[in-house]
């Protein structure tokens, strides 16, 4: 049985060297007084920028969003056939990401209603050449009821008198 002043707890050690830190510099912003924010970085002095572009531009969660939305757009438009397998990995890593992302977004605001993309139609592709190897018959009826929608879209274009060749 170990002896009581052995007895270690989570974060004990936490603190043991902190007064030998060099640089440590604390500060408490109560800038936004409903929400102050506690730093404890050797980048104090950017303090008020990064409270500054909180709030005009929004939280990292919103700038991530952004970032995360360009990004599709530009993995949509990638030569898909020149990458290599790791290159591959990434995309799929990416995707993977963003749509890990938009999930737990729609977890708290619900779903958000958006068109089709082309990063929409690139995975739909992507998941469509795996189901036909690993289940050709659900492939066939998938593509034909792609094909039948297509079909159907264009019929009524055409009724409607939108040739736009769209």
């Amino acid at each position: 049985m170990k002896d009581p002043q052995e007895m270690w707890f989570p974060f004990q050690d936490a603190f043991k060297y902190f007064d030998t830190l060099k640089n440590y510099n604390p500060v408490t912003n109560y800038q936004r007084f409903f929400n102050p924010q506690f730093f404890i970085t050797n980048n104090v002095e950017d303090a008020e920028v990064e409270n500054h572009v909180l709030n005009q531009v929004g939280s990292y969660g919103k700038q991530l969003g952004k970032i995360i939305s360009v990004l599709d757009v530009l993995v949509a438009h990638l030569p898909q056939n020149e990458l290599t397998p790791q290159e591959q990995i990434a995309l799929r890593e990416f995707r993977q990401l963003s749509e890990q992302v938009k999930g737990a977004v729609a977890t708290i605001k619900g779903p958000q209603q958006k068109s089709i993309t082309q990063a929409d139609v690139d995975q739909l592709i992507e998941n469509l050449q795996s189901l036909a190897g690993s289940n050709p018959k659900a492939h066939r009826r998938l593509v034909d009821q792609l094909k039948r929608a297509i079909a159907a879209e264009d019929k009524r274009k055409v009724g409607n008198h939108d040739v736009s060749g769209v």
